[in-house]
């Protein structure tokens, strides 16, 4: 194995590695719906390194040859980035069966503020007891 394969292989599994963090990110973050969007976007951004990274090495030399342990390294971050995913994805969906239950919830309870009856008269003027 070559130093530019050694040096691909290295480049590829810090990309999976940040991938991972940034997927850790959107998990502690799943109720913060205003930061899920830029992590997403530093998701696609390293998606995009990684397939640049690829297509360049493919160009410059003709096969990518692994060692065992970069390759196992390399699956072993594929694997958690794919259960991470999963695990996004359980939780966007719980979360999301949560907000269509408040929003069933509120307007339910706008629905009964609505038809409540006031016990405070709305006309006349009320007489002081004590005069």
């Amino acid at each position: 194995m070559n130093d530019q394969t050694n040096e691909f292989c290295r480049e590829k599994i810090r990309i999976l590695k940040e991938y991972v963090s940034k997927g850790e990110a959107l998990l502690s973050n799943i109720e913060n719906w205003e930061s899920l969007a830029g992590i997403l976007a530093e998701r696609d951004v390293l998606i995009e390194k990684l397939q640049e990274l690829e297509t360049k090495f493919k160009q410059e030399n003709s096969q990518i040859s692994y060692n065992e342990e970069q390759k196992s390294q390399i699956n072993e971050l594929i694997k958690i980035n794919s259960e991470i995913d999963q695990d996004i994805i359980r939780q966007l969906r719980q979360e999301q069966k949560q907000t269509m239950q408040d929003l069933k919830t509120n307007r339910t309870n706008q629905k009964i503020v609505s038809y409540e009856i006031s016990m405070n008269p709305s006309y006349g003027t009320h007489l002081d007891t004590k005069k």
